[in-house]
């Protein structure tokens, strides 16, 4: 079995304990075989030795809400396929920004063949895939696999988690995209909303519902829908109705950001909208870090746009490291992968990434892609920033 040593790095492992300095960080195959203070972790003959000393060693990073394809309601037969091909350029380009993991925020059962090659191994160098299928009403505010009323919303939530949904995304208020419709629409009734909760908690499923204002928050919180997805104009009674069914707040602020708005090449009715939204948006998030409510990180962007969350995140008033925690152990934990990663633990999988200075102390350190000196996934070493692994020393300490 091949065996990768990290030696004299700091390490973040994303539990929220402290960093320890100098850890040696030690890969068995795929999974990691020892974390901890390097004294306490003998390396093996024939171990391959990376001395990362300065430098800082994290989970890699999870984004929750990403659109890797096109709106399946909007996609051809050949549609679908153009987008999913453009899909694994996109996963490849986030796991050399250290994003191990990426939620798909508008999933079809096309999206759910190209997690499947992934995961398999058929396909190499990508940030793994879960996907969210996307159950919403006709003419909704995302065009995913429409259905109105009860029974062809259970109809619905049956065929998606047949074909192996993730989890169910979904929708109780419209967004910035589409020029005739407001935040403050409703989507999915109140009523339409229990029957799509409760069908998908009797398969397991949880739902992640985009819900930015009144009274979509209200119906998707007394619904009881898992994730509450963006709230650019959360208030004071919906973070009380998160608070108190101890659900997941998902505020994707990169969305509303300067750094998106400018990069967007959206329409003016979009960016006019989300700009005036944005210090709301950072004074809920700001508040539910006060409440104690449980932040998970998603971006609705693309690749690198963690980054820019957690630096955001920061800017509400959450530590580097409680961002970090929350980019990491919080969100693997609400997509259910938390037993396989999400924090460098004995027995996960080896998905680390190292980068130069301490982002513990100071997140912008992760704002430029220069930072990033190598990746790891599932043990397999990426190229990334100034490190070859071909240059890598190899060692045979025991």
């Amino acid at each position: 079995m091949n065996h990768i040593a990290l030696i004299n790095g700091r390490v973040v492992d994303g539990t929220g304990r402290p960093a320890m300095e100098p850890a040696t960080v030690l890969v068995e195959g795929s999974v990691l075989a020892a974390v901890g203070p390097a004294p306490d972790i003998p390396l093996p003959k024939e171990c391959k030795v990376i001395d990362v000393q300065g430098k800082t060693v994290l989970p890699t990073l999870m984004d929750g809400h990403m659109h890797v394809s096109g709106e399946p309601g909007r996609l051809d037969h050949m549609g679908h396929v153009r987008t999913n091909l453009q899909a694994v350029g996109k996963l490849q380009a986030c796991l050399l920004w250290g994003t191990g993991t990426v939620a798909h925020a508008a999933g079809s059962v096309e999206n759910m063949i190209l997690r499947d090659a992934i995961q398999s191994g058929q396909i190499h160098g990508c940030s793994d895939l879960l996907v969210g299928a996307v159950v919403t009403a006709t003419c909704g505010h995302v065009r995913g696999r429409s259905a109105d009323g009860p029974w062809e919303i259970r109809k619905a939530l049956r065929e998606m988690i047949a074909a192996g949904a993730d989890h169910i995304k979904t929708c109780a208020s419209g967004g910035f995209q589409w020029e005739h419709e407001k935040l403050t629409h409703e989507d999915y009734t109140l009523e339409e909303l229990r029957v799509l909760v409760g069908q998908a908690h009797s398969r397991d499923k949880r739902v992640h519902v985009h819900a930015h204002a009144q009274p979509g928050l209200g119906n998707a919180i007394e619904a009881g829908c898992d994730v509450i997805l963006h709230g650019a104009l959360i208030d004071e009674p919906a973070l009380e109705g998160i608070a108190a069914k101890d659900l997941w707040y998902m505020p994707t602020l990169h969305i509303t950001s300067e750094r998106a708005r400018a990069g967007g090449n959206w329409p003016a009715h979009m960016t006019e909208r989300m700009k005036a939204a944005h210090p709301i948006h950072c004074a809920g998030v700001a508040k539910a870090h006060e409440m104690g409510i449980k932040i998970v990180t998603g971006t609705d962007g693309g690749p690198g746009s963690i980054m820019n969350e957690l630096r955001l995140l920061v800017d509400c008033g959450l530590s580097p490291m409680e961002a970090l925690v929350a980019a990491t152990r919080s969100t693997a934990d609400v997509l259910g992968v938390l037993d396989k990663t999400g924090t460098l633990e004995v027995g996960k999988g080896a998905d680390l990434f190292v980068v130069n200075g301490d982002p513990a102390q100071n997140i912008a350190i992760l704002s430029s892609k220069d930072s990033i000196s190598l990746v790891m996934k599932r043990g397999i070493i990426q190229m990334a920033g100034d490190f070859d692994p071909n240059k890598a020393d190899s060692g045979t300490d025991s």
